[in-house]
């Protein structure tokens, strides 16, 4: 496995062309949308990425996981690699995401809604469910390395 990373961009580039959709979309036809409305995936993306290291930080400074397992960290996590609590935090995001550009915008009309209204209830109330959910994804993830021992 020489010159792999273990890095995986595939989420990057979904984001990105999203985004880039939404641009030309932006210019050619809805012109009504605000350019952070444009740039939403890619915040989603690395606003996402940077809730769930902090996350993992916390818990994992208060986890109390006696010491490394023996073996792979991979191989003792693949059977629970398919979470819904990691499933149900980014959801939850992107709406908080939605709601956070409705909030910045100041649009009066929601699209969809109550949920996409871009009040601070919203705000508040999504946010709190995306790091509640990452936290209860990292607390299975805790579980399970305790038991490797």
């Amino acid at each position: 496995m020489r010159g792999e990373s273990g890095i995986n961009f595939t989420g990057l580039y979904i984001c990105i062309a999203i985004a880039f959709v939404m641009l030309v979309l932006k210019l050619s036809v809805i012109d009504s949308w605000s350019w952070w409305r444009v740039l939403l995936p890619i915040g989603l993306f690395f606003g996402f990425a940077v809730t769930h290291i902090v996350v993992a930080f916390i818990y994992l400074s208060f986890a109390h996981i006696p010491e490394r397992p023996d073996g792979d960290e991979a191989e003792i996590l693949e059977p629970h690699s398919i979470n819904a609590h990691y499933v149900a935090a980014m959801l939850f995001f992107v709406v908080f995401g939605d709601n956070l550009v409705r909030w910045i915008e100041g649009s009066e009309t929601s699209y969809w809604f109550w949920l996409f209204s871009g009040k601070g209830e919203m705000l508040t109330m999504f946010g709190s469910l995306s790091v509640l959910a990452l936290f209860a994804y990292w607390f299975r993830i805790g579980r399970v390395l305790r038991a490797s021992d």
